[in-house]
């Protein structure tokens, strides 16, 4: 039995750096892509990631762009609403498929929900599909993301296989595992960098340095020819407004004001910054996690279902900071 082999992370209260909130874009049936018509435009809705944006992000825009080239014209302008992590891998795929694309957005990529989100490539957070054409779309997605981060150069994209550490008592749905995008877990007698002997398992993933990865992405887009115009769409009506015959809604939670959608619901979740440690592995214990990112090491975190607050409270914080002090010590 190995015992302190890995560094264990500094979480004394000299390390704390501070906290964030986001709001995990959910709904209720899962993704929606699929096409509506208002008056003069067609609409290709494209929202309903949960926790993982990123994670379907390339997949579920490809599905979009499909919807696209069966509507529009090559060489066409095509409006793009949100510039979170969904808007952005739609342009980048419209783009590269000859469109023009223009976004419309309130908040720069920065500045939304995908920028503090801790990514790692996992499809958990997110409602799989209560119909069988809906989880086979999820599944679709997934299958068609993991493909194009499998060809990402991982320095550019700020990308890392980590190995993650998980507790038995908490171990993530099997189903995850099942789609073979991730290798299943194996079992370990204790983990590698605590001094009791509690069974757990580890599994390897991709880790998303999420900030490198939007500013990236980001730059793509713009140098793709990409246009970002900011203004906040409040009301289909504003639709009309619009230049574009065609628009792809990557509105998210926004959906739900502009086009009704009752399903459309937030999970609320907060996330502690330490400073920076380089620690080779991460823990997932399920809403619980650690995550190494290059600017900051992250503990998760929550999933509370509609929360519309973004302001994260002492007593969440607390919480978290007291969870991983109790796992690590």
């Amino acid at each position: 039995m190995i015992h302190n082999m890995m560094r264990i992370p500094d979480l004394s209260d000299e390390q704390f750096v501070g906290a964030v909130c986001g709001l995990r874009p959910c709904r209720r049936g899962g993704l929606r892509i699929e096409t509506e018509r208002l008056g003069s435009k067609t609409i290709v809705h494209h929202y309903g990631h949960g926790g993982c944006g990123v994670t379907l992000s390339f997949g579920s825009a490809q599905l979009a762009a499909d919807l696209v080239d069966g509507i529009a014209k090559p060489n066409q302008t095509i409006g793009v609403l949100g510039a979170g992590i969904v808007g952005l891998t739609t342009a980048r795929e419209l783009l590269n498929r000859g469109y023009r694309v223009r976004l419309y957005a309130d908040k720069v990529s920065t500045q939304t929900t995908s920028a503090i989100a801790a990514a790692l490539w996992l499809p958990v957070g997110i409602d799989h599909g209560d119909t069988p054409g809906q989880v086979a779309l999820m599944n679709d997605a997934l299958v068609r993301s993991k493909r194009v981060f499998d060809g990402l150069d991982p320095e550019t994209y700020g990308i890392q296989d980590l190995d993650m550490y998980e507790p038995m008592s908490s171990s993530t749905d099997e189903f995850v595992f099942q789609k073979g995008t991730i290798e299943p877990p194996r079992a370990i007698e204790a983990f590698p960098f605590a001094t009791n002997a509690v069974p757990g398992r580890v599994f390897t993933s991709k880790f998303i340095h999420n900030n490198q990865f939007l500013r990236v992405i980001h730059d793509e887009v713009l140098a793709l020819g990409g246009e970002i115009v900011e203004r906040k769409i409040e009301s289909s009506n504003e639709l009309g407004e619009l230049d574009e015959t065609v628009l792809v809604n990557c509105l998210a939670l926004g959906s739900k004001q502009v086009f009704g959608d009752d399903r459309v619901y937030p999970a609320r979740g907060v996330i502690v910054h330490m400073k920076a440690q380089d620690l080779g592995y991460g823990v997932h214990d399920g809403y619980r996690y650690m995550f190494p990112r290059k600017d900051a090491l992250i503990l998760g975190g929550c999933f509370q279902e509609e929360r519309w607050d973004e302001v994260p409270d002492q007593a969440m914080i607390d919480e978290i900071l007291d969870h991983h002090r109790r796992f690590f010590a």
